[in-house]
Protein backbone atom coordinates (compact mmCIF):
# COMPACT_ATOMS: atom_id res chain seq x y z
CA UNK A 1 0.00 0.00 0.00
CA UNK A 2 1.09 3.70 -0.79
CA UNK A 3 2.35 5.76 2.23
CA UNK A 4 -0.35 7.92 2.86
CA UNK A 5 -0.22 11.85 3.93
CA UNK A 6 -1.41 12.43 7.33
CA UNK A 7 -1.09 16.01 6.55
CA UNK A 8 -3.62 16.31 3.64
CA UNK A 9 -6.17 14.46 5.84
CA UNK A 10 -6.36 17.43 8.71
CA UNK A 11 -5.06 20.16 6.30
CA UNK A 12 -7.33 20.51 2.98
CA UNK A 13 -10.28 22.16 3.23
CA UNK A 14 -12.66 23.35 0.45
CA UNK A 15 -11.33 26.56 -0.78
CA UNK A 16 -13.00 28.53 -3.61
CA UNK A 17 -11.42 28.51 -7.27
CA UNK A 18 -8.06 30.03 -7.95
CA UNK A 19 -7.42 33.30 -8.93
CA UNK A 20 -5.15 34.02 -12.21
CA UNK A 21 -2.62 36.40 -10.33
CA UNK A 22 -0.12 35.62 -7.49
CA UNK A 23 -2.32 37.52 -4.82
CA UNK A 24 1.36 39.11 -3.03
CA UNK A 25 3.32 39.19 -6.48
CA UNK A 26 0.42 42.55 -7.52
CA UNK A 27 1.59 43.84 -4.04
CA UNK A 28 4.78 44.06 -4.47
CA UNK A 29 4.62 45.00 -8.37
CA UNK A 30 6.00 41.05 -8.78
CA UNK A 31 6.04 39.02 -11.85
CA UNK A 32 5.24 34.59 -11.74
CA UNK A 33 5.82 32.10 -13.71
CA UNK A 34 2.98 29.60 -12.18
CA UNK A 35 0.71 29.77 -9.61
CA UNK A 36 -0.26 27.40 -6.76
CA UNK A 37 -3.24 27.45 -4.43
CA UNK A 38 -2.91 26.03 -1.08
CA UNK A 39 -5.57 23.97 -0.06
CA UNK A 40 -5.92 24.93 3.71
CA UNK A 41 -6.50 28.96 3.40
CA UNK A 42 -6.93 29.31 -0.33
CA UNK A 43 -4.50 31.97 -1.07
CA UNK A 44 -3.14 31.60 -4.84
CA UNK A 45 0.31 32.80 -4.97
CA UNK A 46 3.83 31.60 -7.27
CA UNK A 47 5.71 28.74 -7.60
CA UNK A 48 9.11 28.21 -7.12
CA UNK A 49 10.48 28.67 -10.18
CA UNK A 50 9.55 33.00 -10.23
CA UNK A 51 11.77 35.31 -8.30
CA UNK A 52 9.74 35.82 -5.21
CA UNK A 53 8.63 31.95 -4.45
CA UNK A 54 5.57 32.97 -2.50
CA UNK A 55 3.93 29.55 -2.52
CA UNK A 56 6.99 27.95 -0.54
CA UNK A 57 7.49 31.17 1.73
CA UNK A 58 3.62 30.39 2.78
CA UNK A 59 4.26 27.07 3.78
CA UNK A 60 7.35 28.41 5.80
CA UNK A 61 5.45 31.50 7.58
CA UNK A 62 2.03 29.65 8.14
CA UNK A 63 2.87 26.38 8.23
CA UNK A 64 -0.07 25.25 5.45
CA UNK A 65 0.92 22.33 4.28
CA UNK A 66 -0.86 21.09 1.11
CA UNK A 67 -1.38 23.16 -2.34
CA UNK A 68 -1.94 22.64 -5.69
CA UNK A 69 -1.27 23.49 -9.37
CA UNK A 70 -3.41 26.69 -10.16
CA UNK A 71 -2.90 27.00 -13.91
CA UNK A 72 -5.71 26.14 -16.33
CA UNK A 73 -5.22 22.05 -17.07
CA UNK A 74 -3.17 21.48 -13.45
CA UNK A 75 -4.14 18.58 -11.78
CA UNK A 76 -1.68 17.49 -8.95
CA UNK A 77 -1.26 18.37 -5.40
CA UNK A 78 1.81 18.56 -3.23
CA UNK A 79 2.46 18.18 0.18
CA UNK A 80 5.62 20.43 1.29
CA UNK A 81 5.88 18.26 4.57
CA UNK A 82 5.93 15.00 3.11
CA UNK A 83 7.82 16.25 -0.16
CA UNK A 84 5.77 14.28 -2.53
CA UNK A 85 3.04 14.36 -4.83
CA UNK A 86 -0.07 13.17 -3.25
CA UNK A 87 -3.96 12.47 -4.63
CA UNK A 88 -6.89 11.38 -3.11
CA UNK A 89 -8.11 7.74 -3.47
CA UNK A 90 -11.05 5.68 -2.21
CA UNK A 91 -11.38 8.16 1.05
CA UNK A 92 -7.82 9.04 1.64
CA UNK A 93 -4.86 10.91 0.41
CA UNK A 94 -1.94 9.16 -1.07
CA UNK A 95 1.50 9.54 -2.19
CA UNK A 96 2.52 8.78 -5.36
CA UNK A 97 5.61 8.97 -8.22
CA UNK A 98 3.78 10.47 -11.08
CA UNK A 99 7.18 9.84 -13.23
CA UNK A 100 6.65 6.30 -12.02
CA UNK A 101 3.32 5.87 -13.13
CA UNK A 102 3.15 7.35 -16.71
CA UNK A 103 6.50 5.58 -17.37
CA UNK A 104 4.42 2.49 -16.66
CA UNK A 105 1.74 3.19 -19.80
CA UNK A 106 4.93 4.30 -21.84
CA UNK A 107 6.98 0.88 -21.56
CA UNK A 108 3.38 -1.06 -21.93
CA UNK A 109 3.01 0.78 -25.27
CA UNK A 110 6.29 0.63 -26.68
CA UNK A 111 6.28 -3.17 -25.43
CA UNK A 112 2.91 -3.58 -27.33
CA UNK A 113 4.49 -1.78 -30.45
CA UNK A 114 7.00 -3.92 -30.78
CA UNK A 115 9.96 -2.20 -29.42
CA UNK A 116 12.04 -2.77 -26.78
CA UNK A 117 12.97 -1.14 -23.07
CA UNK A 118 16.72 -2.52 -23.64
CA UNK A 119 17.25 0.75 -24.81
CA UNK A 120 20.31 3.60 -23.36
CA UNK A 121 19.85 5.74 -20.41
CA UNK A 122 19.46 9.16 -22.49
CA UNK A 123 16.89 7.16 -25.29
CA UNK A 124 13.69 9.42 -25.29
CA UNK A 125 10.30 8.80 -27.04
CA UNK A 126 9.41 10.35 -30.25
CA UNK A 127 6.99 11.96 -27.74
CA UNK A 128 9.62 13.15 -25.53
CA UNK A 129 9.25 11.35 -22.55
CA UNK A 130 12.70 9.49 -21.33
CA UNK A 131 12.25 6.19 -21.35
CA UNK A 132 16.14 5.32 -20.88
CA UNK A 133 16.12 7.26 -17.86
CA UNK A 134 12.53 5.57 -16.33
CA UNK A 135 14.05 2.22 -17.13
CA UNK A 136 17.08 3.08 -15.36
CA UNK A 137 15.77 4.41 -12.18
CA UNK A 138 12.63 1.74 -12.03
CA UNK A 139 15.54 -0.84 -12.00
CA UNK A 140 18.02 1.00 -9.83
CA UNK A 141 14.61 1.66 -7.04
CA UNK A 142 13.67 -2.51 -7.56
CA UNK A 143 17.48 -3.22 -6.88
CA UNK A 144 18.00 -1.11 -3.87
CA UNK A 145 14.47 -1.88 -2.42
CA UNK A 146 13.28 1.45 -2.33
CA UNK A 147 10.50 0.96 -4.75
CA UNK A 148 6.92 1.16 -3.53
CA UNK A 149 5.07 -2.59 -3.81
CA UNK A 150 2.43 -0.94 -5.38
CA UNK A 151 4.90 0.38 -7.72
CA UNK A 152 6.72 -2.63 -8.44
CA UNK A 153 3.31 -4.66 -8.84
CA UNK A 154 2.37 -1.84 -11.46
CA UNK A 155 5.61 -2.17 -13.49
CA UNK A 156 5.27 -6.42 -13.28
CA UNK A 157 1.66 -5.80 -15.30
CA UNK A 158 3.69 -5.06 -18.06
CA UNK A 159 3.57 -7.70 -20.28
CA UNK A 160 7.35 -8.26 -21.44
CA UNK A 161 8.39 -6.94 -18.23
CA UNK A 162 11.86 -8.15 -16.97
CA UNK A 163 13.96 -6.31 -13.88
Amino acid sequence: MRQGCVHAATAVTAVADPVDVCEACILIGGEWVHLRQCLTCGRTLCCDNSPNRHMTGHFHEVGHPVMRGANPGDDWTWCFVDEAMIRETDGRWEQYDPFLETGALVAAKTLEGGGSLDVPQDHVTDHGFPLGEWVAYVREAHGDGSLDPDDTALVELIPGWQW
